[in-house]
């Protein structure tokens, strides 16, 4: 696909990794040395676990002049990157991008967190990469080129029949939103390891390649569903496409730096304000807009106060794990404790609900 763009417009110049998230970084040196001559662009802030090593070590293979790190009007590039950002300072494509820097957000223990929004000038278009999303009812078509993962999910138990119909995927595309948002959706019933690899066992032949390099066998179906009754669960998260910034963000990470975090959200909305699309990393990625507003919305559950509560957008009993995990994640001092979404119900609802709640 890169290739096809390289044919029509010419080689690539830039790369940019406009994020300090580990999943992202683990594909960026591959993708990066098949464009040796591009100038790379870090985003302020990187690390890596469980050793701490250089981007170099992911297989980067650019150095000096086209090693760089996304200049932050006001602060000093970070040691490494000083001689080239004090030599040409204005990188070559704000030409054409303008763009706002989200933190570094320094964790208590270990990691951090960053992330740039970028604005192309000619089409009005805001390039993020996880602070929001957009999901409908409608898988995105690369998921549907290859529908097993759907068919997969689409299953209420592991030896359900499986037709390949628009209704099925579009219900084994919302389960998957499920697990990938909120990790333990409340609405399946874990199996017992036994009932788990026993069903397994019994998985007709025509359906073992449905999980073919994702589990074990391509059989392992370890959970059940209660017909369509998750169906509310996910309209919960998806409000028909309306723009969020995922739980795993304003439960783990931006409730920590609420203030910081909706300074840098009016930035991007006042400095762009006839942005009329917005394309983030994940999910749906050409998202219609008329102006910041929608932008500006996605990030309300941090404008929560202790009884003024903005809800989150996923149910309290879907959020019952990333609020253990917050809790313990404080615990331990690797974060520090949430400024603004401790008083949720997660704590009381769900199977990680708190005893005694």
């Amino acid at each position: 696909m890169m290739q096809r763009l390289v044919d029509k417009y010419g080689p690539v110049r830039h790369i940019v990794l406009g994020t300090v998230a580990l999943e992202h970084k683990a594909t960026f040196g591959a993708f990066a040395s098949h464009f040796p001559e591009a100038t790379v662009w870090l985003e302020p802030g990187q690390w890596a676990f469980p050793f701490n090593l250089p981007i170099e070590f992911y297989g980067l293979s650019q150095r000096g002049p086209r090693l760089r790190e996304i200049p932050v009007p006001g602060r000093s590039a970070s040691p490494g990157y000083q001689y080239y950002a004090q030599q040409n300072p204005v990188p070559e494509w704000m030409t054409d991008f303008d763009y706002e820097v989200l933190g570094p957000f320094r964790f208590e223990s270990v990691g951090a967190f960053s992330e740039t929004a970028f604005f192309h000038k000619a089409t009005k278009s805001l390039i993020l990469t996880d602070t929001v999303c957009s999901i409908t009812k409608t898988p995105p078509p690369i998921v549907q080129e290859d529908p097993r993962s759907l068919l997969y999910h689409s299953r209420d138990s592991a030896l359900d029949p499986v037709v390949d119909t628009p209704q099925a995927r579009e219900k084994g595309w919302r389960r998957m939103i499920q697990f990938g948002l909120v990790f333990f959706p409340s609405q399946i019933n874990v199996s017992s390891v036994s009932q788990a690899f026993n069903e397994a066992n019994k998985v007709p032949k025509e359906l073992r390649n449905l999980g073919e390099g994702g589990v074990p066998g391509g059989t392992l179906y370890p959970w059940s569903w209660n017909g369509d009754s998750d169906l509310v669960n996910f309209q919960a998260i998806s409000q028909n496409g309306k723009l969020f910034c995922p739980p795993i963000l304003t439960k783990l990470i931006l409730d920590r730096e609420p203030t910081a975090t909706l300074e840098w959200a009016d930035r991007v909305a006042k400095r762009f304000p006839d942005m009329k699309r917005i394309i983030p990393c994940h999910l749906n990625n050409n998202v219609q807009v008329r102006g910041s507003k929608e932008f500006l919305q996605a990030f309300d559950p941090l404008r929560s106060r202790p009884g003024n509560l903005v809800p989150q957008r996923a149910l309290a009993e879907d959020l019952a794990l990333l609020q253990t995990a917050s809790d313990l994640l404080t615990k331990y001092h690797i974060v520090a404790p949430s400024q603004v979404c401790d008083g949720e119900p997660a704590r009381t609802k769900g199977r990680f609900a708190a005893k005694g709640a």
